[in-house]
């Protein structure tokens, strides 16, 4: 029993020690007022407005922002949140467009353990790291770009919502402390109420997060109290005890959380485990249904399914399994909503959702809406347009959706209203001329010659200084996955190889770019003899 007391001692200690890494940064040191963005400051209900230096452009209240900010940075405060005036400047010294700040907190024990419950979940190797979808966030201080309030995301509070929209888009979100040399932001610690309304959004409704976060804590506690009351493994357990005490206190130097909460702590916990087992796992909401049609040729899958039958109670797999790269899986990916008609199928849907191969999708949407809105065109030719979400992102004054899917035209028609609307493929597609052309997500279903074909054909339809916006897949170990369990076939290209077909077309690569882990390519090229252009900024 000696042993298992020194066992519970070490593997409890090395727990806690992980526990009380320093995991957040602390804000830097102010710049001064003149490089500090125009920006908006959003307050929450109840919440008093603090001096600041500089002061905000606009001030707007409520839980929602239903005023457009009319800045393009935003700074968010709730209510109990205390404020330096210099917290503008901290933040702007900071670099990120996005960065959500914890305040040194303050309360009683209880509020504090649920605050140590949620910075551990805060870590910045889930917060920056582009695989890993669950990294956390605050929202009672954050500090971000009002172009991000248009993300997509699962319910939760705003902030919340848009930090992991964020993440699921392969943006960076940055966590900080708000200590440093003097604290700029302090609060009260996670109020019981908070803390349960935002248990469901934290964990994800994922049963190996909440079994993780929930039951650890009850299972080394429970171990201790038996150790101390075994004779034989009561010093094993009482070194337990001490060790992680000391991890905590480490824990609580560094992070702002008094001495009291890291003696208590290993006993408050497991409370706050009980309430985080309480979550409640989400309510399937259903598959979406398929069209009962044959799929055009070009956007279905191909080859034979696997019969894993399982795989259609999520939305994603069984919409693909019948409509390949079609517009409703796009959208399905573009909204970042998993969804499924069991929780098993609710669980392969996030699980689907959070590959790269899914984030890398989403951050190509973003790219292509934000490169065209950079060209600022006056008119724009999508084929095929799919549910038209960058089309109708850059709002050219003329745009012509085209697309062979009777689903995808739907969809576009929702999108887009005033888009001419177009049931046809490339070569049936109005001539033009177009000032932008957009050739997004097909080359990976064609062939070496086929895409050059395309290319060439819309070449045809660009001005003199038009300009094509295109994009590839890169080869990737997730096309075979596909191939075997949803019949989708995709063409995997290396970058070079993409290059020599637009050349071949007649195009000249004026700019091009990859998400961070470089499985989706998207181009800006103008035909040969075009007048040259600086590349789109970022």
């Amino acid at each position: 029993m000696t042993m298992l007391g020194w066992a519970l001692a070490l593997a409890a200690f090395a727990v806690l020690l992980s526990r009380a890494r320093v995991g957040l940064r602390p804000l830097p040191a102010p710049v001064p007022s003149a490089l500090v963005p125009p920006y908006t400051l959003w307050l929450g209900e109840g919440a008093a407005q603090p001096v600041l230096d500089p002061p905000p452009r606009a001030v707007i209240r409520g839980r929602s922002l239903e005023t457009r900010p009319s800045t393009a940075r935003v700074l968010r405060l709730a209510a109990g949140v205390d404020v330096a005036p210099s917290l503008p400047r901290a933040l702007a010294a900071c670099g990120p467009v996005f960065i959500s700040v914890f305040p040194l907190p303050r309360g009683d024990l209880s509020a504090l353990t649920r605050e140590r419950w949620l910075r551990d979940f805060a870590g910045p190797g889930r917060v920056a790291d582009p695989r890993d979808p669950a990294g956390f966030a605050d929202e009672r201080c954050a500090w971000f770009e009002a172009s991000d309030l248009a993300l997509q995301g699962e319910d939760a509070p705003p902030v919340l919502r848009m930090a992991r929209a964020r993440k699921a888009h392969l943006l960076p979100v940055e966590v900080r402390h708000g200590g440093g040399g003097v604290p700029l932001v302090t609060g009260p610690g996670m109020s019981s109420a908070a803390f349960r309304d935002g248990l469901p959004a934290w964990t994800l409704r994922d049963p190996l997060v909440v079994w993780l976060a929930g039951l650890l804590p009850l299972i080394f506690t429970a171990a201790l109290v038996v150790g101390l009351a075994h004779p034989d493994a009561r010093e094993g357990a009482a070194l337990a005890l001490f060790l992680g005490a000391v991890a905590r206190l480490w824990a609580a130097r560094a992070e702002g959380f008094g001495l009291s909460l890291s003696l208590a702590g290993v006993f408050l916990e497991p409370l706050v485990g009980a309430r985080v087992l309480s979550v409640r796992a989400a309510a399937p909401t259903g598959v979406p249904a398929a069209s009962t049609g044959p799929s055009p040729r070009l956007t279905g899958a191909r080859g034979e399914l696997s019969q894993r039958r399982w795989l259609d109670e999520a939305a994603v797999p069984f919409l693909a399994r019948r409509l390949g790269g079609a517009a409703r899986v796009m959208e399905q990916l573009y909204g970042n909503r998993p969804s499924g008609r069991t929780a098993r199928g609710l669980l392969i849907d996030r699980w689907v959702h959070a590959s790269p191969a899914a984030r890398a999708v989403r951050w190509r949407r973003l790219a292509v809406a934000r490169l065209g809105r950079a060209l600022a065109p006056d008119s724009l030719l999508s084929v095929p347009c799919g549910g038209a979400t960058d089309a109708a992102e850059i709002g050219a004054a003329h745009t012509v959706l085209v697309d062979p899917d009777p689903a995808a035209r739907a969809l576009a028609r929702d999108t887009l209203p005033t888009a001419e609307i177009v049931g046809a493929t490339l070569e049936g597609s109005p001539t033009g001329p177009f000032a932008l052309c957009l050739f997004v997500g097909l080359s990976e279903y064609l062939d070496d010659t086929e895409v050059v074909r395309a290319l060439v054909s819309l070449r045809a339809r660009l001005t003199p200084e038009g300009v094509l916006i295109t994009t590839m897949t890169a080869q990737n170990e997730s096309q075979a996955r596909m191939r075997e369990l949803l019949g989708w076939h995709t063409r995997g290209r290396r970058v070079e190889a993409f290059v020599t077909l637009l050349d071949a077309a007649g195009f000249r690569i004026d700019h091009r770019e990859s998400d961070p882990l470089g499985l989706q390519w998207v181009f800006v090229a103008r035909p040969l003899g075009a007048p040259l252009s600086p590349a789109p900024s970022h």
